[in-house]
């Protein structure tokens, strides 16, 4: 498995969605403060495999959720071997306050290999040959889990090698032996069974056959040569009978043809519809031409319409003559009775006016005698403020209201007057504008009929009109009458036509019943009578031909019968002796028969040969039963792939024990004791050996990391086709408690793995160490994510 690209969202530290591009980076390094998200990173690619991170065991997921968020979001593309693959899971927290992993997808370009969490284990499980704890064992190694391989319990360091080197394999081989055995006991136990079966199978068995095969062949010969002669004179004589039959019928047929007394009965009803039909005709054309006639005359006497409407004019010009005289005398009448109450108006004016003057003449002397109470001789005088000498003469009140009362008596005098004017002025008005408009109105008329006919003479027209309208009344009546005659007698013929089809199609029926009975009858007449007088004499003519083609028919039918009978008895006794059936299909019988003595021949041989190679294949399977036999009994002993596992493991163990001598400038290497355990021999301290658990926290990074180191050099080797595909390495762990001469030695046991076509990722604090490497990723954290920059050298 080789990284390709990463990109996560809202997982620990990576909040935001972040891409990481691994691409063309044979050896990379996350580097970074402590707490910025190296080793989520590494975290993440497990996730995205496995649906598990190491540190938090298989189960807990919900911790890698970022705090706040609802979900996280992976996405690894890989590539493995040639192929690339791209996986995406989803991590969402549940209303429990745990997290479910259930989305999950895993894609091979445009295939969709798993479409949920529990496909994707095991797809991965197939893809990669690795589990979860095999993976983080030997492929990515988290924090603190460096020294998981070196101490682990021997089972599972044995598990894991098995399955790296397929160890399985020679369980199945000792299945598939244990099963070849038993299938080839098996088949020689069928094939003694079969032998059993053919013990009667001989040579005088086959030369027996041979002899049924020859006297078949012989009367399938005779079959072949005399059967079609007996089929011929049979299909004659049938034939024949069946001339015989069509001839009675044809002359059955001949005798019924008549010339039905429909057919006579619809030509004379044609007839008379045709002649009625005709003569309705020449009725209605006639009634047309009367109609036509005396529409033209009418039509040339005037339109009605325009001398209706000058008879009206003339009506209404004598109407408004009148009309204006009566209007003329109802303006005089008016002129007359405007200027009589325009006199009176004139009247009540004056009047109105004196009592007008009369009664201003008293105010003015009431006012006086108003002021004269409340003058004082010596005083001054209100209105003009002069010394008064002597009080005025008091005046009459009694005088003054008389003339008030004579003034408002005038005042209603006038007004009514006026009124009766003005009423009198509008009616004359009035009178004058219909005069007037009577007046135009008849002038119009008078100039509209000025180049008219008078009234009598377009009275005169008008009549006329109307005698023209009865006579075309009239005709058009007579037409109408010729019609419904002429439409009856087409009705009669239409009807008479309609049933000439129905006739036609029983005379059609009766002839082509004959031309089915292989008869020629003469074709059609113009007219169904006709056809029907011809086709009878036709039938009358054919009678006595076929009678004397029927006695010469019945005389060949005899003759056939005869000579047919006697082939027949001959055939049916030389089958009897060969004990084959004889019938109408005789010859299938005969084919039937040799087919089956060639059957038997073949079978027989065939028995005889199949006897010979199952004597040969017995003895092979219980060969091959004794070889399966064996071979299972070798591999039921436990010592073959115990032998491999250890040798397989020294292997290891001395390629570690190298590495670990160079981390440890020659103080350690590496020794295996027999419970398949790690002891490393201590040359510092005369080559004491001890178990690897004695180690320092130091000096167990050490050990491990060659193991590690070492592991993933040899698993190409290790791996069997089938088993683990292991393209990448990742370590995680603590680098800056090496010196730098063992530093420079770590470091150069990376480049020269990463130069064996492996991807070799490291997670370090140390400066030197990620100088040296080729492509790195600088891990930092903001506010709110982390976030990753690539530097390459």
């Amino acid at each position: 498995m080789r990284p390709e690209a990463l990109e996560l969202e809202g997982f620990t530290a990576f909040r935001k969605h972040t891409r990481v591009e691994f691409n063309d980076a044979e050896l990379f390094a996350l580097t970074g403060p402590t707490g910025a998200g190296k080793s989520s990173l590494i975290d993440a690619m497990i996730f995205a495999l496995y649906g598990s991170v190491p540190r938090l065991g298989e189960r807990a997921v919900e911790p890698v959720i970022s705090k706040g968020l609802q979900e996280a979001r992976i996405r690894l593309d890989f590539a493995l071997a040639e192929e690339r693959y791209t996986i995406v899971r989803v991590v969402r927290r549940t209303p429990a306050g745990g997290a479910t992993t259930k989305e999950a997808r895993l894609e091979r370009g445009e295939a969709v290999l798993a479409a949920n969490a529990k496909e994707m284990n095991e797809e991965i499980g197939n893809l990669i040959g690795l589990d979860f704890g095999q993976f983080t064992t030997c492929v990515a190694l988290p924090q603190g889990e460096f020294a998981r391989f070196l101490k682990q319990p021997p089972a599972e360091r044995q598990k894991l090698l098995s399955q790296l080197l397929g160890l399985g394999i020679y369980d199945q081989v000792r299945g598939k032996a244990s099963d070849a055995r038993k299938t080839a006991a098996a088949s020689h136990q069928v094939l003694n069974d079969q032998l059993d079966g053919l013990a009667h199978v001989n040579k005088a068995a086959v030369d027996e056959r041979k002899k049924r095969l020859a006297a078949m062949e012989k009367l399938r010969e005779l079959a072949t040569k005399r059967l079609p002669e007996l089929a011929g004179m049979r299909s004659d004589l049938a034939d024949a009978k069946a001339r015989q039959r069509t001839m009675e019928a044809q002359l059955e047929a001949l005798d019924a043809i008549r010339t039905p007394n429909a057919v006579t009965d619809l030509a004379e009803a044609m007839a008379a519809a045709k002649k009625h039909n005709a003569k309705a005709l020449r009725a209605l054309n006639r009634a047309d031409e009367l109609v036509r006639e005396t529409k033209a005359h009418r039509d040339s006497i005037g339109d009605p319409l325009a001398l209706n409407n000058l008879r009206t004019q003339h009506s209404r010009k004598d109407e408004l003559e009148r009309d204006v005289e009566e209007a003329e005398q109802a303006l005089a009448d008016a002129v007359k009775t405007a200027a009589k109450r325009k006199a009176t108006l004139q009247g009540a004016e004056s009047a109105a006016s004196a009592a007008q003057d009369a009664l201003n003449a008293a105010q003015r002397t009431h006012a006086a005698h108003a002021l004269r109470v409340h003058l004082t001789v010596g005083e001054p005088c209100p209105v003009c403020n002069q010394d008064v000498d002597a009080l005025p003469t008091a005046a009459n009140s009694l005088d003054f209201d008389n003339l008030q009362s004579a003034f408002a008596r005038s005042e209603n005098e006038r007004n009514a007057a006026q009124r009766l004017y003005m009423e009198a002025a509008t009616a004359q008005g009035t009178a004058d504008g219909l005069w007037k408009a009577k007046r135009r109105e008849c002038e119009e008329v008078h100039a509209s009929l000025a180049d008219e006919p008078p009234l009598p003479e377009v009275a005169k027209l008008i009549a006329a009109i109307e005698t023209a309208t009865r006579k075309l009344n009239a005709a058009e009546r007579v037409r109408d009458e010729a019609k419904k005659v002429a439409d009856s007698a087409a009705q009669a013929l239409v009807e008479a036509h309609e049933r000439e089809p129905q006739a036609w199609e029983a005379y059609h029926g009766e002839r082509d019943g004959l031309a089915d009975l292989s008869l020629s009858p003469p074709m059609p007449g113009t007219t169904l009578l006709d056809a029907w007088d011809n086709l009878e004499a036709w039938a009358r003519d054919q009678v006595p031909k076929l009678q004397k083609d029927m006695a010469a028919l019945e005389e060949l039918a005899l003759d056939l019968e005869r000579r047919g009978k006697a082939l027949n008895e001959k055939l049916a006794k030389t089958f009897a002796e060969h004990n084959v059936r004889f019938d109408d299909d005789a010859k299938a019988h005969v084919a039937t028969a040799v087919a089956q003595a060639q059957f038997h021949l073949v079978e027989v041989e065939k028995q005889l040969a199949d006897k010979r190679k199952y004597e040969k294949q017995a003895q092979a399977a219980q060969t091959e039963a004794d070889v399966a036999r064996a071979l299972e009994q070798h591999l039921n002993a436990p010592k073959f792939p115990r032998w491999l596992l250890t040798a397989a493991f020294d292997r290891l163990v001395a390629g570690a024990s190298t590495m670990l001598h160079k981390l440890s400038n020659g103080q350690y290497t590496f020794q295996r004791n027999d419970k398949f355990e790690f002891d490393v021999v201590d040359h510092g301290n005369a080559g004491e050996t001890r178990t690897a658990k004695t180690l320092s926290g130091g000096e167990t990074f050490l050990a491990s990391l060659a193991l590690a180191l070492e592991l993933s050099k040899q698993i190409a080797d290790l791996a069997v086709t089938g088993t683990a595909r292991l393209e990448s390495i990742f370590l995680d762990e603590g680098f800056g408690s090496l010196d730098g001469e063992t530093l420079d030695t770590v470091a150069t046991a990376i480049e020269e793995l990463s130069t064996q076509g492996r991807t070799v990722g490291i997670v370090t604090h140390v400066a030197d160490l990620a100088e040296r490497v080729p492509v790195r990723f600088k891990v930092s954290k903001t506010a709110a994510t982390a976030v990753v920059e690539r530097v390459a050298l």
